[in-house]
């Protein structure tokens, strides 16, 4: 048993695919195949069902894999942790992202932490709220972002693991997001029961929780013609007149045409954590002090 066999089998797992795991470890399908073959051969098990549609775990392999990304992780720390001693920096740290912290929020902080720590090798995941913090909980991410307060309701009952460090990164108001010329549009403010008697465009990404939370708030009960996961898909049929909806404001573009953006009446906003793990690598605490300075957080 090797750790690249265990780096294979724990990137598949996350991705789901051969081809993808191959891309992300920069080797070819062929050697992923052979390489998860021989780790199978030797502990005597199954660890993955191969579809048509990619690969999933066994509970066999559920259980190696998270041994093995147990085993990586202490891994990276040795390393990082003689790195320090020998007043290097070197090692890696696998960033965990939502999708609209990864267009507003962390491209700055990734420049500025690559300038600080060229010997550090950054890799971004983005994923759903759900999606980065499973990868917290299960090792496959080193920090990630993830949604605080109310906001932090989920569907899939995950939890940050017991002990992890949370620090505030952001405040995102929430904002309704109307077609150009639509009548709401002429308000400084519109209350959520007011949009409630529009066709209604629901996140399914991460703030639908939030969302049903504010609906409620209200007394209103929003008219669902469309549950769609992607922010940008629901910008462009927001755009088209097909409804109305409620997102982040940090999911917004910095060119809206054929959208206009309000706040909500009262005002409603969701707050950005960084998310470590209890015994966080250190290039994972320097990630998250240069952030917080970045952003101008407390730390």
């Amino acid at each position: 048993m090797t750790f690249t066999q265990l780096r294979i089998l724990q990137a598949v797992a996350r991705t789901g695919n051969m081809t993808r795991a191959a891309e992300e470890l920069a080797t070819t399908q062929s050697a992923v195949s052979h390489a998860l073959r021989a780790l199978e051969s030797e502990l005597g098990v199954s660890l993955l069902v191969r579809g048509n549609h990619g690969v999933s775990l066994t509970a066999a392999g559920r259980a190696v894999c998270r041994r093995a990304t147990l085993i990586l992780t202490q891994l990276e720390a040795l390393a990082q942790e003689v790195a320090a001693a020998r007043e290097q920096d070197s090692g890696s740290l696998r960033v965990g992202a939502m999708p609209s912290a990864n267009v507003r929020l962390l491209p700055p902080i990734l420049r500025r932490f690559e300038e600080a720590h060229p010997r550090v090798r950054l890799t971004v995941m983005e994923g759903s709220d759900d999606e980065v913090l499973e990868w917290l909980v299960t090792g496959a991410a080193d920090v990630v972002t993830v949604l605080g307060g109310a906001s932090a309701v989920r569907s899939t009952g995950v939890a940050l693991p017991a002990g992890a460090v949370t620090l505030p990164l952001a405040v995102d108001p929430m904002l309704a997001v109307l077609p150009s010329g639509h009548d709401l549009g002429v308000r400084d403010a519109v209350p959520v029961s007011e949009l409630a008697r529009h066709p209604f465009i629901m996140s399914t990404g991460g703030c639908e929780p939030l969302i049903s939370a504010l609906a409620r708030a209200a007394g209103a009960s929003l008219k669902c013609h469309y549950r769609v996961r992607d922010s940008n898909s629901i910008l462009a049929m927001v755009a088209e007149g097909l409804g109305v909806s409620i997102v982040p404001e940090l999911s917004l573009p910095a060119h809206r045409a054929g959208l206009h953006a309000i706040p909500l009446d009262p005002p409603a906003e969701r707050t950005i954590l960084l998310a470590l793990p209890p015994d966080p690598l250190p290039a994972a605490v320097a990630f998250t002090d240069l952030a917080t300075a970045v952003t101008g957080s407390p730390r």
